[in-house]
């Protein structure tokens, strides 16, 4: 079944088609944004969109293997919590450096 949209239209036709053009723009917009795309902004930032997914990855990675391993005996792990923690914090540093790193604004040409 498509997305449907209840519009209530004005009277005025050239209103009218404005609202309907609008409403057409938006969709597009929603389309081309994806699901990450409305947590994270539009096409443009998709590299910003990879990072922050990244570093979802990484941290959800890092609390369930620390989850998984807490409790059992040091003899059946075989890489510690620290030294798990000490591989992806440098990676999950690195993408939160380039989502907040100095980048160069539009204006200076």
């Amino acid at each position: 079944m498509a997305n449907q949209i209840n519009l209530n239209l004005p009277k005025d036709k050239l209103l009218a088609k404005q609202v309907i053009e609008n409403q057409s723009e938006i969709a597009k917009i929603k389309t081309e944004r994806g699901w990450l795309g409305n947590i994270w902004g539009n096409s443009d930032k998709i590299p910003n969109n990879i990072a922050a997914l990244f570093i979802i990855i990484l941290l959800f990675t890092g609390i369930t293997y620390t989850y998984c391993v807490f409790g059992l005996p040091s003899e059946k792990v075989t890489l510690s919590i620290k030294d798990f923690w000490a591989i992806i914090a440098p990676l999950i540093t690195l993408a939160i450096g380039y989502l907040f790193g100095d980048k160069p604004s539009k204006n200076s040409a």
